[in-house]
């Protein structure tokens, strides 16, 4: 036993120990760590949630409803947007029709389009609603003719129910 020298007393214990896991330094490294570790969490949820949503596609059929919608509300459905408007309906349908039964129409003119449904023996209605819809606008898309407004709002909707009769049911 030691004498200590400002008391006088002999000392009984030892210095005093503090444990690792006590220290302040091992504390904030805990913090962070545990930080850390929801962060990636987060990320990883984050990630998988993204993932998901890309999965879960609309239908092409609901695509294509959304998209001559997004026409209406963005008024292309008149007449001072009347070429857009039909430039964009007949997009649309070509790509609508390719990607819901596999017919290869992107690329094709408008009469190229009908000559290959035609050949494909497509439904007679929506071809011949098809066809009076892109024919009807091929006056206004080219020659910059002006159309009426009951005939736009004719031939939007159309193309609405062109999509709307391809629809599959559900079983």
């Amino acid at each position: 036993m030691k004498l200590n020298e400002k008391t006088g007393l002999y000392e009984n214990y030892g210095l005093w120990h503090v444990p690792f896991w006590q220290t302040d330094k091992f504390k904030l490294a805990v913090q962070i760590c545990a930080s850390l570790a929801l962060l990636i969490v987060l990320a990883l949820i984050v990630r998988k949630y993204i993932s998901y949503r890309r999965r879960k596609k609309l239908p092409i059929w609901d695509q294509a409803l959304l998209g001559l919608t997004q026409l209406k509300k963005d008024d292309k459905v008149t007449v001072a947007h009347g070429k857009e408007f039909y430039l964009n309906a007949s997009a649309m349908l070509k790509h609508y029709l390719q990607e819901r039964f596999r017919y290869e129409l992107l690329g094709k003119t408008d009469a190229e389009a009908i000559d290959y449904l035609q050949k494909q023996h497509f439904d007679e209605y929506i071809l011949a609603e098809l066809k009076a819809l892109l024919q009807g606008s091929e006056i206004i898309k080219f020659a910059n003719a002006q159309a009426a407004q009951e005939q736009i709002e004719h031939d939007y909707l159309r193309a609405v129910t062109i999509i709307q009769r391809t629809i599959p049911e559900k079983k």
